[in-house]
């Protein structure tokens, strides 16, 4: 049995990280500063899409809060 070495395909980045994929084991890389996690691609999927959940509910409660508390600005 050979073991062929990954190729990974760069999927997103930014100054946060960078997802990439070995599309042969179907593996996501996703690599955040100093931390590296794994997932099977259905395991990455759940993920993104628990993350943009998150995401999404906290810029909407961010969003209510500003409409409905009055600004206070301090003098000094």
């Amino acid at each position: 049995m050979t073991k062929k070495p990954c190729t990974h395909e760069y999927l997103a980045g930014s100054e946060t990280g960078k997802v990439l994929m070995c599309r042969d084991c179907g593996v996501v890389h996703l690599h955040l500063q100093n931390v590296s996690m794994r997932f099977d691609v259905e395991q990455f999927t759940a993920f993104a899409i628990m993350m943009a959940e998150a995401s999404k509910r906290m810029e909407d409660e961010t969003n209510n809060q500003a409409r409905g508390q009055p600004t206070l600005t301090l003098v000094h």
